[in-house]
Formats: structure tokens, sequence, C-alpha cells
């Protein structure tokens, strides 16, 4: 986390502050982390932009962003709330994972949430030895709360599923390769049908769909990032047809390739 923190917070696994739109938050558009963060606007509107999906900025609503998703906001002057950073490991570690880019607080929940997160801020003041604990138990009990939540307002979250994630993991593994659903399930020692079933319930798609979400996801950081032109990254990322990449690029993004980078890629 140390490309985004002050140098007194850099070493540490967990920080949190409170936010007002004219403080210099430091952030470029577009970017992405190699950390976990959540935030939670308090007041204000604007646009936050996760993975090229646009979503609202309101009051009392959370954004979550995984380790390398793109991601950048615009927001008005009234915009205040709190910024929460987790490194990869702590992250891991606390079981941070799920599926919706954000979650809306009702306002009787606003309270202890608040206090939550002001009582975390507190104790990374502390420079002693049950600080770094507290911190993980109060950050813990936070993303339990927003579980719960998701789970109250039917938000799909693929948390604690085991089988998801370890699809998720082997096609994370490896992206120059477009395998069949057969070879994953066959790699998972499952039947085709049950990990087709599994997505579904828990994502609501398929697993063919769930594996060309991960694909295009990461053609958009390589369309945005890299010098690489479509056709390179078509192989990079396991497909051996730029025709057919483009058809399902569009498909997802709404947008073609080409204007893709035109859009978003920095210019040199």
């Amino acid at each position: 986390m140390a490309e985004v923190l002050p140098d007194d917070a850099s070493s540490k696994s967990f920080f949190i502050r409170h936010f007002e739109s004219e403080e210099d938050v430091g952030i470029e558009w577009p970017h992405s982390h190699s950390f976990f963060s959540f935030v939670w606007f308090t007041h204000g509107s604007g646009f936050y932009v996760i993975d090229s999906e646009e979503y609202i900025i309101k009051p009392q609503r959370v954004f979550y962003v995984a380790p390398k998703q793109i991601h950048n906001w615009s927001f008005y002057d009234d915009a205040q709330g709190y910024i929460i950073f987790i490194d990869q490991l702590a992250g891991l570690d606390i079981n941070l994972s799920y599926s919706f880019p954000y979650i809306d607080i009702d306002d009787i929940d606003v309270s202890p949430h608040l206090s939550i997160l002001e009582n975390v801020n507190k104790e990374l003041l502390y420079k002693d030895d049950a600080s770094e604990e507290n911190v993980k138990a109060g950050l813990l009990y936070y993303s339990r709360l927003l579980s719960r939540i998701a789970q109250k307002k039917q938000i799909k979250t693929h948390q604690n599923n085991a089988l998801i994630e370890q699809l998720k993991g082997l096609i994370l593994s490896d992206y120059s390769k477009l395998y069949t659903i057969a070879y994953y399930a066959d790699r998972l020692n499952v039947r085709e049908e049950k990990l087709n079933e599994t997505c579904k319930k828990i994502l609501g798609i398929s697993a063919k769909q769930y594996l060309l979400n991960l694909k295009i996801t990461e053609a958009k950081r390589l369309l945005i990032y890299s010098d690489h032109n479509i056709n390179e990254i078509t192989f990079q990322i396991g497909f051996e047809d730029s025709s057919y990449f483009a058809r399902i690029f569009k498909k997802k993004t709404g947008f073609s390739p080409s204007f893709f980078i035109k859009k978003y890629r920095k210019q040199p």
C-alpha cells in the first residue's frame, strides 16, 4: 500500500481515514492497486467506475474494490466518507471476497457502522502489540456486517464458497489458454453440471460466462495499462480468433476493443 499512503503508514497492513472532497486524495485516473479497499460515502454525489462499470455515488453507499480492479471516481464538493485499505495478505486472512461492487447501508445501521470505523481509527493510533490485532478484529467484524446486509438485501456474494474460489484461482493462474469448462471441472474433481449449477446459484451466471467475465476483465487491464496491440492482447488471454474476442468484448462492455483503447488508455 506504500504507493498511496503517507510514509508513517506505509508499513501497516491496514489504513483508515475520514475524507472530505477538498482533500487531495492522490488518485490518478484510471488506476489499480495491489490491496483491498472500501470507500464509504457518508455524504456526496458523483460516479465511481470499477472495471469500466459506472456506479452512482450517493450517501450511505459503500464501494468494494479488490486487488487489480481498475477504478476511478468523480465526485462533487459535498463528498465525505471513509477510505479503508487492507493489504492483500491481511485481506485474504480475513477472507475478503465479494461479488458486489457496492452496498447501501440503511439509516438505522449508520450509527453502529460509524462507531466501528471510529474505534478502528483510534486503534491505529496506538503503537502497542494489541493495536494491529484489534484493528484486524474490528475490520473483520465490519466486513461481516456488510455481508449480512448483502444477504438481507439479496445481493449475491460468493464469499466462503470454496468451489467458486477454486475455479477463480485456476482461471487466474493461467490466462494464456481458453480452456473448456469440462477441463476446469476435471481439475476440480467435480462434474461439469455441478460446476455450472454452483455458478448459477451463487453468481447467477453459467461457469462459461464467469470464465469470460474474468477474461474480459483482464483484457480491459491490458488494453489500458499495456502498450500491446489488440491482436497481442487477444492471444495473451487465450483467444485464438481476434474477431471472436472482439465480439465477446463488445457484448460484455458495450465497446469495441479499439474504441476502449481510445477512451481509456493513457497516451504517452
